[in-house]
This record gives structure tokens, sequence and C-alpha cells, in this order.
């Protein structure tokens, strides 16, 4: 009997002191989040005080040049206490974020309203390109408004932060989302439109990355330390390099990509796997933008294609591509057969056309605008130009139906494959689930199969980026810098689609006003006359004034094989693009456009400078990819 109570208090210990093991355990784990939490409703406390004193400041200014410099004093403190938790902010308010905290400068349609309802710009970056012009002696009424709306505007967020949940996941996946911003939004000059305070701005943010990996990484076990002591190795050597190289024109980017953002992106992904928290793939059934598990910005799989079609992973299969690209070459889909998807996008010319505007079906007459490529066209928000369409289907619809191209109907294309056998067959095996085979959405599902083959993330610069090649031309490694940096050009053509496709999150297109001219050099004959966006005929876009003459930003990889360009084929040459763009577009040589969104003031590239873009650009280039495209 005793023996038996001996041996039911020593089960009884055991039990407790595994209790005691596992509660002390979920401590260990919440411990870090509730210090980080600490660290941010702090931050969030004294950003607000910062913004307050912004708000004083700007409630005295009277334009003496003193004031000017304190006033740049405090912008540059509000801007340096938000990107400590920018991380945060972005990645759990990001539409508030966007909208009234840190977006662009820009005018912008509010999104919550079905009529175009136009919101001026405000929040810290139109604050610190307006502190840093010299706009600013004569604006004191928008610089105390500015100055309001972000104290008004931070209060949600204020309210909010104490009782945020946190969770490792979510924090995890906002550092790697920030180092993203941190290269493609922040080292390029985005965020900072006036100052071009990036690097001090990324240190900073680099800074509290830091300290929250090594709080997040203090459960790892002994034989996994050597992850968050490489983390730590890699932070501190990118902070250092910040810090040593403080100049914004000569800093070198593509240096700082390779060796601190990418490294630091694989590593943070591998002490992810390593704490054995669950990943977004493993809470949600939901396409994301961003592959989570891929290791590089540039690799072929950080962008996820599925994201952006109506194509679902389940229904892609070789078969039903191989059924896309066949319909994409055939002529008969047209009524005057005539005319395939590849009479304007030829495989050789990366899918482009060659010519300025593409040869109607009737062989006679012209479209309205350039044939832009098809590679990596899945990865966009808006298609075509003037952005009508919202998907790949919309914009095949666009096709079918024009005068000017196929000319026909669904109706009469569906009729001319069920009447070929050997489409029938094709149908049949790519959709051997379905009563019915040969249907519209089965139509366009083939189309999207091919159209979202045509990836390419494989050129000279991606696989120098990767480490798959040794050796990159010196012009085209200074051409990326000033691409990124001083040529501004990063600031629309974001990494890595070097297309309009906005980071971190990669789920909106954007859309410019430069003022292409009617032929380059001749400013007499002034601005192409298209109206754009603001013709597009969706209702809450159409006549809204500062789209007109707005066009969607292309991609500039493969753009040596692309040429002419623009959406009027006007220019020949990359040297003409690049000359355009270096004066600053149409306001830049006198032209009068109003709400040019392309800076009109000069870039002042040198030749040299110039010559450098074109190698960068033309480094872009994946010739095997086009070398691998069908003979038809």
């Amino acid at each position: 009997m005793k023996r038996i109570k001996k041996n039911k208090s020593l089960w009884l210990l055991a039990g407790l002191l595994s209790l005691v093991a596992i509660m002390n355990l979920a401590f260990k784990t919440k411990e870090p989040l509730a210090e980080l939490r600490k660290d941010w409703v702090q931050n969030t406390d004294a950003l607000r005080s910062e913004i307050e004193e912004l708000y004083t400041l700007a409630g005295n200014f009277s334009g003496k040049p003193a004031e000017v410099e304190t006033l740049k004093q405090q912008i540059d403190e509000v801007r340096l206490r938000y990107k400590r938790f920018e991380f945060l902010y972005a990645y759990f308010y990001p539409t508030h974020v966007k909208a009234k905290i840190n977006g662009a400068p820009l005018l912008h349609l509010d999104p919550f309203f079905p009529r175009p309802v136009v919101l001026a710009p405000k929040g810290m970056q139109r604050l610190d390109e307006l502190i840093y012009s010299d706009e600013l002696s004569e604006a004191g009424e928008e610089l105390q408004q500015l100055a309001e709306h972000l104290m008004k505007d931070l209060r949600p967020i204020y309210e909010n932060v104490p009782q945020h949940p946190l969770e490792q996941r979510e924090t995890l996946e906002a550092i790697r989302q920030q180092l993203v911003r941190i290269f493609t939004l922040g080292l390029t000059g985005f965020d900072t439109p006036g100052s071009l305070n990036a690097l001090s701005e990324a240190r900073v943010s680099l800074q509290q990355l830091q300290r929250t990996t090594a709080l997040l990484a203090g459960p790892l076990p002994e034989d996994k330390q050597h992850i968050a002591e490489a983390c730590k190795t890699l932070f501190d050597e990118g902070i250092a390099y910040l810090q040593a190289h403080p100049g914004f024109d000569r800093f070198d980017r593509l240096h700082y990509l390779k060796n601190y953002i990418n490294p630091l992106y694989a590593r943070l992904l591998e002490l992810h796997l390593a704490l054995h928290i669950e990943t977004i793939n493993e809470v949600s059934t939901l396409e994301n933008p961003v592959n989570y598990f891929s290791t590089d910005l540039f690799s072929k799989d950080f962008l996820n294609p599925y994201y952006y079609s109506n194509l679902t992973r389940a229904q892609d299969s070789p078969s039903l591509k191989k059924l896309g690209e066949k319909l994409f070459y055939d002529n008969r889909l047209s009524k005057t057969g005539q005319m395939s998807c590849a009479t304007c996008h030829k495989p050789e010319l990366a899918f482009a056309d060659g010519i300025k505007t593409s040869v109607a079906s009737n062989g006679r007459d012209s479209l309205e605008r350039n044939a832009p490529t098809l590679i990596n066209a899945v990865f966009s928000k808006r298609f075509f130009a003037d952005m009508r369409a919202h998907r790949f289907d919309d914009q095949m619809e666009h096709v079918v139906t024009n005068h000017k191209e196929f000319g026909t109907s669904y109706l009469a294309i569906l009729k001319k494959l069920k009447a070929d056998a050997e489409y029938q067959k094709s149908f049949a095996e790519a959709f051997a689930q379905e009563t019915e085979k040969i249907t519209q959405n089965n139509f366009n599902l083939a189309l999207n199969a091919y159209l979202l083959s045509l990836r390419s993330f494989n050129s000279p610069f991606d696989q120098y980026v990767r480490g798959e090649r040794s050796a990159l031309a010196a012009d085209a490694k200074a051409g990326f810098n000033l691409f990124m940096g001083k040529a501004a050009c990063g600031t629309c053509h974001f990494a890595p689609t070097f297309a309009g496709l906005v980071p971190p999150d990669f789920n909106e297109s954007e859309s410019e006003v430069l003022g292409v001219l009617v032929k380059p050099g001749r400013k007499d004959l002034g601005v192409d006359p298209d109206r754009g966006r603001a013709a597009n005929k969706i209702p809450k876009e159409t006549g809204v004034y500062f789209y007109e003459k707005s066009f969607k930003t292309t991609s500039v990889r493969n753009v040596a094989l692309t040429a002419p360009y623009f959406h009027n084929g006007a220019y020949n040459t990359l040297e003409e693009v690049v000359a355009f763009y270096n004066h600053g577009g149409a306001a830049g040589i006198g032209l009068d456009l109003p709400h040019q969104t392309l800076p009109a003031d000069s870039l002042h590239l040198s030749e040299e400078e110039q010559q450098q873009l074109i190698a960068f650009m033309q480094s872009l280039t994946d010739r095997d990819f086009m070398s691998k495209a069908p003979a038809y």
C-alpha cells in the first residue's frame, strides 16, 4: 500500500515538473514578444510627441532660414522614429499607412468610394518633399495642415498598438518584408523625395530589425545558434556599411544587395524554419504575391504568378499550357484568319512586334498603341497601356472583339474549335474531368496557362545577383546603381520586375504622366495627344484630371529587344528614351503638362552615365528564354 502511494507521489511530482517546464517554455516563447510590444508602444508614443513638435514648429513658421533648418531636423526626427518600427506599422496597417502616413506625394483617388473622390497628397513623404523644397517659404498654411493631418492620422494607430496582438510568424514575415521595402523603396529615394535621407533611415530600420531578430532567436537550440550568429553578423556588417558610405548618389546598391539584403533575406527564412513556427502557407490557403520560401529578391520564384491570374495551381498543367500555346499562334481564331496573338507578340522580339504601332487585322490600318512585351506580363494588377483591364481574361476579351484585332466573338471562336478534331482532343486532355470541354472559360484558362509560363528572371544581371555568374560588365554595374539611385528610375520601375508593380506588397500597378512627345526632340510638335488612363472607360477613372496622359509603367526587362518605345512607339532607341528622362519629360523642356508625375528638373546625367544606364538595361536581356520559344 505504501509502495502504491509512493509511486503515485512520484508520478504526481513528475507531472507537476512537466507542467512547470511547459509553462516556462510558453513564458519564454511569449517573453520576446512582450518586450517587443513594450518597445513598439514606447516608440509610437515618442513618434506622436515628435509629430506634435512638428505641428508646433509649423504653426510658428515665418520663413526664416533658422526655422527652415529646425523644420528639416524635426521632419528627420519624425521619419527616423517612424522607420524604427515601420516593419510593424506597414505590416499591420498597410492601407492606412499608405493613404495617410507614408504614401507617395501624389494626387490619388479614395479607394473606398465607388465614384472618383480626389485626395490631395499628405503624410511624411509630402512633408519631406515640401520642407526640403524651395516652395517652403510660401507654403506655411499647407505645412501646418499637413502636420495637423499627420497628428490626427496617427491617432488610430497610437490607440490600437497597445492592444494589437503580436505573433512570432507575423513578426518574422514583417522583418523579411521590411528588407524588401528598404531595398526597393528606401535606398532608391522613393520614400524621401525631398531630403534623400535614405541611408540613415535604412540604418535605423536595420538596427531595430536586428534587435527584434535577436529577441525571436532566443529559443533556438544550441545546434541552431549559428543561424542567429549569422544574422547578427550580417546585420552588424550591413549597418556598418551604411555608416561608412553615407553618400546617396555614390552608394553601391548592387554590392549592398548581394552582400547584405539577399543573404539576410535567406538567413531569416532559415531562422523562421529553425524555430518551428508555422508559415503563412500553413495558416492560409490564399495565394500571396510573394513566395515566402524564396531566398533571394531576384530568384526565379520570388513572385507567385498564381496570385495574379484566374488560373489556379490545381488547374494548371503541361497539357493546358500546350493547348494555350497552340491557341496563341493560331491565325484561324481571328475573323480574317490573318491574325494570331503572335502577330503582335513575336517570341524573337521578347513578345513585342518591333514596329511603332501594330498592324490591324486588315493589313492596312494600324492599332492605336505600341505592342508591349508579354514576358512577365502576368505580374501585374492592370493591363493595357491605359490600364483598362484588371485580368488577363479582360484583356483577351478586348482583343477578341476589337474590329482592328480579332474582330470576332467567343461564340465564333468556340464554333471553330469544336469543329476541329485536334482541338477536341487537346481540350479533352486538358479538361478531362469536365463534361463540357470547349467553353469560353476553358479557352481563357488555356491562354492564361501559356501567358503565365512567359516568365523570365534569368538574365545575366539576375544570374550575377544570385551568384550563378561570377562577372558582370562594369558599365552594367554602374548603370544599376544609377538606375536605383541618382537617376531615380527605380522609384517608378520597381525591382525586381523593373515595372510599375509596387513593392513590397506587389499588389498594385502604377501609371505615370511623363509627357511623351509626338516625335523625340521636336518640342514644336508637342505632347502625344493620347489621353491614356483618363479615357479608359472605367467609370471611376475616366475623366479624372490627373490621369490625363497617364500610362502604365512597363518593364525595362528585355527592353533591348522591344524597340520602339513608349505607348506611341515614337522613340526608336534607348538613347532617345534616356535623354527624354534626363531632361525631365515634357515639363522639363518647357511644355505645359499639368500633373506630370515625372520630376521636371534635369537628372544631370553625363553622357557616360546615360550609356551606363543603357548597359544595365541591356544586361536584363534573357536571350536564352527567347531562343527556347516555339517557332510557328
